[in-house]
C-alpha cells in the first residue's frame, strides 16, 4: 500500500529541522513525482483533523495496517463481535481491500462540512482528480456546487462530496505572530518543547496531532517561524559576528561574557576581549555546569555576567562554542540503573508517581518488583486509549499511577511506560 495522506493541516516529517503539518505521518521515500502526486492528494481526507470516540459504519478513519505498520485512509465497513473493526482501505494498491483493526489502530477523521455560498475553497476536479480554485456557489444535503475559476473547456460547475473541498493556503501577508494556524513551515527541535529534547521520537510519534503556533516572521525573505510553545516568539535575528579575534585564543584560558539570551538547549554569551572585540558565543546545555542541567534558566539568566572558555570556532559557519565548565572535568550524567526493570513482562502492573509532566507525555517514577525505583517516560500516546489533546487534563506532578514496562535501553539509561492495557 501506498503511504497514507495525511490531513491538509500539517504534515510534521520529524528531523532535527522539519517541514510540518499537523499530523506527523509515516512517509517513506518514493520518487518526486509520486512525492507530486500524494501532495496534490493531501487534503482528501478532513479539514477538522482526526478526533477519539465512538466508530460506526461508514466513518471516514485513517487506520494502522497490521501488514506494514503503516497508516493509510480508509472507511468503517464493519464492526466485529470481538471489539475489532473491518476497514476498507481507499487504495488497497493490490493488497487486501479490508483489514480487520483494533480501536487503538484507528483514527477517526472529521470532515469539515460547514462552507458558506461566496466562499474561496480548492476541490478536486472530478475528471482529473487534482485539486482546482472555485467558489462555492450551492450548499446541499451533504454536497457543494462549486463554480470553477477556469474549466478549461470542462463543466463550469461541479457538485461535490464535503471531502473534496478545502479551504487555500493562507497568504503569507495575513500569517499573525503568535496565532495558532494550519499550514506548512519549519520547525526546529528546540521549538517542540520548553525542556530539552534529545531525540524527536521520544516526544513525537508518527500520527500523531499536534498544536502550533507562528513564533515569527521574516518579511524579506517570506518565511516564517513555528512552535510547539504557545507564547514563544522569535527574538531578534542573530547579528553576524567577526570571529576571526577569537579563532585562535586558547580554550584554556577565561574570558568575561554576559548572557545577551536563553534557549532551552542552552545559553547565548556575549563575550568581551581586552580590546574591545565582541561576538556571541553558544553555551550548550551540556557546558553550563558538571552534572545534568534539567532547565538552563535555573542555571542562568539574561544580563548574568559569567565567565566562559571558547572551545571551538567556526568561520565557515560563523559560529562559537563556548562552555562554562573547567576543561577535562565534568563527565556527563551516568545512565540511570534499569537493570531491575529489565526482566518486568510488558504485561506486568507497577505503582509509580508522576515525577513531573511536558507537552509530550509525563515522567513517572516506578518501583520495581525489588524495591529499586527510576524515571519513565509515559508518552502521550501510551497515557490512554483514544486521543489526548493535553497531558495536564489526564495527569498532574504527584499523582500516584500504575505503569507497564513496555521498553528498555539500559545504554541510554532510557525506559518506556504505558499506562494502557497490553
Amino acid at each position: 500500500m501506498r503511504a497514507a495522506r495525511a490531513s491538509p493541516l500539517l504534515t510534521l516529517l520529524v528531523l532535527s529541522f522539519l517541514s510540518v503539518s499537523f499530523v506527523v505521518p509515516r512517509l517513506p521515500p518514493r520518487p518526486i513525482s509520486s512525492q507530486l502526486s500524494g501532495f496534490r492528494d493531501l487534503s482528501r481526507r478532513a479539514r477538522g483533523g482526526e478526533e477519539s470516540g465512538s466508530l460506526a459504519v461508514g466513518d471516514t478513519v485513517s487506520a494502522l495496517c497490521p501488514d506494514d505498520d503503516q497508516w493509510y485512509p480508509g472507511a468503517i465497513d464493519k464492526i466485529n463481535d470481538d471489539g475489532t473493526f473491518s476497514v476498507k482501505w481507499d487504495d488497497p494498491d493490490g493488497g487486501p481491500e479490508t483489514h480487520d483493526v483494533g480501536a487503538d489502530g484507528i483514527k477517526k477523521i472529521v470532515i469539515f462540512k460547514d462552507y458558506k455560498v461566496g466562499e474561496r475553497v480548492e476541490a478536486v476536479f472530478p475528471d482529473d482528480g487534482y485539486w482546482y480554485p472555485g467558489e462555492v456557489t450551492k450548499v446541499g444535503d451533504g454536497t457543494f456546487t462549486v463554480k470553477w475559476d477556469d474549466p478549461d473547456g470542462g463543466p463550469e460547475e461541479s457538485e461535490l462530496e464535503a471531502k473534496d473541498v478545502k479551504y487555500p493556503p493562507i497568504p503569507y501577508g495575513k500569517l499573525e505572530v503568535g496565532q495558532k494556524y494550519t499550514g506548512k513551515g519549519l520547525l526546529h527541535i528546540s521549538r517542540i518543547s520548553q525542556e530539552r529534547v534529545e531525540n524527536i521520537y521520544d516526544v513525537l510519534s508518527e500520527g500523531q496531532q499536534v498544536d502550533v503556533w507562528i513564533s515569527g516572521k521574516r518579511e524579506d525573505e517570506g518565511k516564517f517561524g513555528l512552535t510547539m510553545v504557545e507564547g514563544l516568539t522569535d527574538g531578534p535575528r542573530r547579528k553576524i559576528d567577526d570571529l576571526t579575534p577569537f579563532a585562535d585564543l586558547s580554550s584554556d584560558e577565561w574570558y568575561k561574557g554576559v548572557v545577551a539570551r536563553t534557549a532551552p538547549f542552552g545559553a547565548f554569551v556575549t563575550v568581551t576581549l581586552d580590546d574591545g572585540a565582541s561576538a556571541d558565543g553558544l553555551v550548550h546545555v551540556s557546558k553550563i555546569k558538571d552534572g545534568f542541567v534539567d532547565n538552563v534558566d535555573d542555571e542562568v539568566s539574561v544580563g548574568q555576567e559569567v565567565k566562559v572558555r571558547i572551545e571551538s570556532v567556526d568561520l565557515d559557519s560563523n559560529r562559537m562554542s563556548l562552555s562554562m565548565r573547567e576543561g577535562g572535568f565534568g563527565a556527563p550524567r551516568a545512565p540511570a540503573d534499569l537493570s531491575a526493570f529489565e526482566n518486568v513482562e510488558p504485561d506486568t502492573w507497577l505503582k509509580g508517581k508522576v515525577a513531573r509532566i511536558a507537552p509530550f507525555g509525563a515522567f513517572v517514577t516506578v518501583t520495581a518488583p525489588d524495591g529499586s525505583s527510576a524515571d519513565g517516560l509515559v508518552h502521550i500516546t501510551q497515557i490512554r486509549d483514544g486521543f489526548v489533546e493535553s497531558v495536564e487534563d489526564e495527569l498532574s506532578a504527584g499523582q500516584e499511577v500504575e505503569v507497564r514496562v513496555e521498553s528498555v535501553d539500559a545504554d541510554a539509561g532510557k525506559m518506556g511506560l504505558s499506562m494502557k492495557s497490553p
